[in-house]
């Protein structure tokens, strides 16, 4: 299996950027930062402050899913912020289809 990568995008809720980012986004990278198989891992908000974007990458499909159970972030995130998109890529396999059920989107080379 080969790499899998991500990005993940939501708009802040009113106020609760300064607490997202205290709350969340550093036990975020400090996990993605001790996890092996975690290539990439960067978030990025716009210049309103008003929208944020994650960019992950993964060894693989089944590093990506281990995610859900060791980055404690993704369960706080509805209390943050209200998701936009969701693109995924590579040889994501079937590991990671219930993404599907949550609009994300399965992105192919061209």
């Amino acid at each position: 299996m080969g790499k899998v990568s991500w990005s993940w995008e939501a708009d802040v809720k009113e106020g609760k950027l300064e607490s997202f980012k205290s709350d969340v986004v550093l036990a975020w990278n400090i996990a993605a930062e001790a996890d092996e198989n975690t290539l990439c891992n960067r978030w990025v908000v716009d210049e309103a402050m008003s929208a944020v974007k994650v960019y992950q990458q993964f060894t693989s499909a089944q590093a990506a899913f281990a995610q859900f159970a060791v980055n404690e972030g993704w369960e706080k995130l509805d209390d943050y912020l209200e998701p936009t998109a969701m693109y995924v890529r590579g040889d994501y396999g079937n590991h990671l289809d219930f993404l599907r059920e949550h609009g994300a989107i399965f992105m192919l080379d061209l």
